[in-house]
């Protein structure tokens, strides 16, 4: 189901996550390693795919430098908005690699937004995705908006920096079981001019 979820999201990242270097081996391994799933998982399984092929509205590729993020009100129990892009980072591999640590935590990210539509059921699967130091490496963390919001009306395009809020959960779709922040809020951000 999820299997299109990789070629989607791999437009606005292959070409980092290719950069990382990690064999497909290891990454196999790592996937091994946790039966959860994230949006990282499925860009390891992803075939290469253009920009024009989405869906979805596209803002230009940016540098993280060039993003602003908006302020979003969220009590977080983990809040990644003060960490460092490295320790952002290693925290969501760390999510997704011991989830069972982070269940029912509140939890605020900022990254860039990304949208998946699966071609079978028409449902949307919003995440936000952050980058490491190096802007080589991309991580994920898939979102549901807790108020009941209209794809692409209330959503920022592809591309556009947001903040995340949102209490962290497993949940299971056929035999995958994948992470996500339920009941999540969101604020977008800007690009710098």
């Amino acid at each position: 189901m999820k299997k299109g979820f990789a070629i989607i999201l791999a437009a606005a990242i292959v070409l980092a996550a290719a950069g990382c270097g990690a064999s497909s081996e290891s990454a196999a391994n790592k996937t091994a390693q946790s039966s959860a799933k994230t949006v990282s998982d499925a860009l390891s399984q992803a075939q290469e795919t253009t920009i024009a092929d989405r869906e979805a509205p596209v803002t230009e590729a940016v540098k993280p430098d060039d993003m602003e993020y908006a302020e979003l009100d969220f009590d977080a129990e983990i809040d990644l908005t003060e960490m460092s892009s490295t320790m952002v980072y290693a925290e969501v591999s760390n999510m997704v690699n011991t989830p069972d640590k982070y269940l029912g935590k509140t939890v605020k990210i900022k990254g860039s937004f990304d949208v998946f539509t699966d071609p079978n059921t028409k449902k949307y699967y919003y995440s936000c995705m952050v980058k490491d130091a190096t802007a080589c490496c991309a991580n994920g963390i898939e979102f549901s908006p807790k108020d009941k919001l209209k794809y692409p009306d209330d959503f920022p395009n592809v591309g556009m920096p947001v903040t995340v809020g949102g209490t962290f959960e497993t949940y299971k779709e056929g035999e995958t079981t994948y992470l996500r922040l339920k009941n999540a809020e969101f604020s977008v951000g800007k690009l710098k001019q």
